[in-house]
């Protein structure tokens, strides 16, 4: 009986630039590097869409939605600058959506991923079972492989 071969050539890692992601940064470079395989590197932004029809006093919401994703496009940057030391193909992009776990598990199916690392910290007790986890949902809805770290 042969054994089953993984092959992972790209690889998607959601960062919300916290210190686990950090982590979880220095630990995809790595991988990458020694699988050959390209980096994906993904922060969701929530979409103030949903929040269109109130009314917000001297703020025009659609405004605020490009401030902060062009915010989150500097701090991914600065991020990857200091964090991220790796001989991989990287590419870096921000999404904009509602649901985080859902744009994780999007961006997997649309870029063909192979394979995805995420961190576990989060949610814990009564939110936690409201609301699952992001990572939880990925893990159990991705079209690939997850990998998570603690």
């Amino acid at each position: 009986m042969s054994k089953p071969t993984w092959e992972f050539k790209n690889i998607l890692v959601p960062v919300d630039f916290s210190p686990p992601s950090i982590m979880l940064l220095k630990k995809a470079g790595k991988m990458a590097e020694e699988l050959g395989a390209r980096l994906e590197i993904i922060h969701v932004v929530e979409s103030l869409a949903p929040y269109a029809g109130f009314a917000v006093p001297h703020l025009p919401l659609e405004n605020l939605g490009r401030d902060l994703v062009g915010y989150a496009e500097k701090k991914m940057e600065k991020f990857l600058e200091e964090n991220l030391q790796t001989s991989a193909p990287v590419q870096s992009r921000i999404i904009s959506g509602t649901d985080a776990a859902a744009e994780i598990i999007r961006q997997a199916e649309e870029s063909g991923s192979d394979l995805v690392l995420i961190t576990t910290h989060g949610q814990k007790g009564l939110p936690k079972l409201i609301f699952g986890s992001v990572a939880e949902r990925v893990l159990k809805q991705a079209p690939c492989p997850v990998m998570t770290f603690k």
